[in-house]
Formats: C-alpha cells, structure tokens, sequence
C-alpha cells in the first residue's frame, strides 16, 4: 500500500485516511483502488463495527486529480471507480462515516456523501464545482438529499456551501467547531460500537430499501449515465479541449483563467 491511503484498526473502527497532502487529498487512480481494498479488509474483519474515511492535512479533498487527465472510457470509470465507490460506502454492511474539513468538493465531495452519516467542521467548505470543468457529479446524491432549489443552485452554479450550511439544507448530520470535530465523531463511533451488529445492519437494510424504493437508486443510476454522456459530448467541444489541453500545459488556475477571459463563464 502506498501512502496516499492510510488505513488502521481503533476502538473497532475502521479508519480510512486520505493522505495526498500536498494536493489537498486529490484523488488519483491509485487511491481509489486503496480505498477499495481498505474497505474490503474491514466488511470481513469481526473487530470493526464502524468504518470512518477521513482527509489527513485538514481538509477531507480537493476532488478528482485532473492533471491525470480524463478517464478513458468515461461510462466505465463512473461506473467501476468514481460512482462505485460512493456506492460501496451507501451499501455497505457496516455503518459508514464520513469527517469532514477544510475543501470537501468533486468527487471528494461525492465520496463523502456516500457515507450512512457524514460530520463537518462548521467552516468546511462542500460543493460540486464540476461544472469549472465541463463536468458533472458522478454520484449525484445532492438531488436526492438536499433541498431541491439548492440542489439545482449548487450543481448548475457550482456554489460551494460551509459545514454549518450543509447542514440547513440536509447534506451534513452536524456541524461543530473545528476543534471539536473528531471527538463528536469518536462519540459517535463508539455509540454505534456498544449497539447490537446484526440489528445495525438490519436497519441499515431497511433504511436503503425505503430510500430505493423512493427512487434513490434509479436516480443514482441516471446521473452516472448522464455524467457519462456529458464526457462523450466533450470530446467534440472546441472549448472543453482547449481548457484541458491549458491543463496539461500551464496548470488549472491557467486554464480556468483562460476560458473566463473568453467570455464563456465568469467567476
């Protein structure tokens, strides 16, 4: 296992740290596959009741590492990587938590959300910014969980919500002050410890089938296939090769820079 993913046994949870500090916990390919085997080691080990991923550096993550450029095929990275993942953590047999602090956006953003519950400090910053770069959410949970007008205004504005406001519009559990996020959390990991396992993951079943049956996981389904034909159409978009090749060669900021100074969005 490399470093960019940390995982440990404490207390019967489950840690899972993100650990690419110096890109704010991007993601790359490789710590997916990371965070694919954490999980896998944890659904079979007895000792761990809870499973909690958290960003190391003080802040959860910056999202997909773009600079690693777009994956090919698209459809098949959402549907066996980006979208998977969140998956996994919403369907998985132990309750799932999710820590967050500092930048949580993208698909840091979507992992995250992927958790049972998910506790913020009070000034995180949360939001789908994908639309900068001619993307959507792979694993588009905000339209399901959140008030449907801020839905619509974090996805099409790219609007990026604190912890505290997270939680007004049903995102976040609970906020607390950053100093007092990781013992709310161990609070509740030991709570869920001391609870019976099979009924945990009894009501965990019943309260997935109740949302599916609400449409939660059709809606999941249609937002990996429209992300999917999003990425398609960019390949014919003058405008999204431009961006992407300014990537490559000067950096995101550069590129961002560019394509606002063409008049195509401003921000």
């Amino acid at each position: 296992m490399t470093t960019l993913v940390q995982h440990h046994v404490e207390n019967s949870t489950g840690w899972i740290f993100l650990n690419n500090t110096a890109k704010k916990n991007a993601l790359r390919f490789e710590m997916y596959d990371e965070i694919f085997s954490a999980l896998d080691a944890f659904e079979t080990d007895d000792s761990v009741r809870v499973v909690a991923i958290k960003g190391n550096g003080g802040n959860f993550s910056s999202g997909f590492d773009v600079t690693q450029g777009s994956p090919e095929p698209y459809r098949d990275f959402v549907k066996t990587v980006s979208s998977k993942v969140s998956k996994r953590l919403w369907y998985y047999p132990k309750p799932t938590l999710s820590v967050v602090e500092g930048y949580c956006v993208g698909g840091g953003f979507e992992l995250a959300m992927g958790a049972d519950l998910v506790y913020a400090s009070e000034d995180a910053e949360l939001g789908e910014p994908e639309i900068d770069f001619f993307y959507i959410p792979d694993f588009s949970s905000i339209p399901c969980i959140a008030l449907p007008r801020k839905a619509k205004e974090m996805i099409l504005l790219g609007l990026m919500v604190s912890g505290k406001e997270a939680v007004d519009i049903g995102l976040v559990n609970r906020a607390f002050p950053a100093d007092r996020l990781m013992e709310e959390v161990e609070a509740v990991c030991r709570r869920i410890v001391s609870l019976p396992s099979q009924t945990m993951a009894m009501a965990k079943v019943a309260l997935n089938g109740a949302l599916d049956l609400q449409g939660f996981g059709h809606a999941i389904n249609h937002g990996e296939e429209i992300a999917a034909l999003n990425s398609e159409a960019n390949k014919s978009n003058p405008d999204c090769i431009a961006f992407h090749r300014e990537i490559e060669e000067h950096g995101i900021k550069a590129a961002l820079d560019m394509v606002r100074s063409r008049g195509i969005w401003k921000g």
